[in-house]
């Protein structure tokens, strides 16, 4: 089974049953082993505390786990992940979560178009 690590908003599209995460997209996470990095769910906070991102009510973590997702912390060598990536990409979120998927090769799935034209082998359209 595939593991893929969710971009933030593809996750937020899935807790909040979007539309816009589309058929296709939804059918493969259900199907894949999904993995989702603590940094989405800080990044999600921080966004909702500026009023910025609503998010649906319970308890984020808990409300993941129940649905079979594993949760990833942020280990030190992430930190480092990130200091060595090659690519340029300016969201500090965004770097975390390609060396993520990469030290824990996983392929991150993202509709996030700076991301995908990076070109990285770990990153596939969601």
């Amino acid at each position: 089974m595939k593991r893929y690590l969710l971009d933030t908003h593809l996750l937020y599209w899935w807790m909040t049953a979007s539309t816009r995460l589309g058929a296709a997209t939804q059918a493969l996470i259900e199907q894949s082993e999904i993995v989702v990095s603590t940094a989405s769910i800080w990044e999600m906070v921080l966004k909702n505390g500026k009023g910025k991102l609503p998010l649906p009510a319970g308890a984020i973590t808990e409300g993941l786990e129940a649905q079979g997702f594993v949760l990833l912390p942020i280990f030190p060598r992430h930190i480092a992940a990130v200091h060595n990536l090659s690519c340029a990409h300016p969201d500090p979120f965004d770097r975390l979560l390609i060396a993520q998927a990469h030290d824990e090769r996983l392929t991150l799935l993202t509709r996030d178009a700076a991301i995908l034209d990076l070109g990285l082998a770990a990153v596939a359209r969601g």
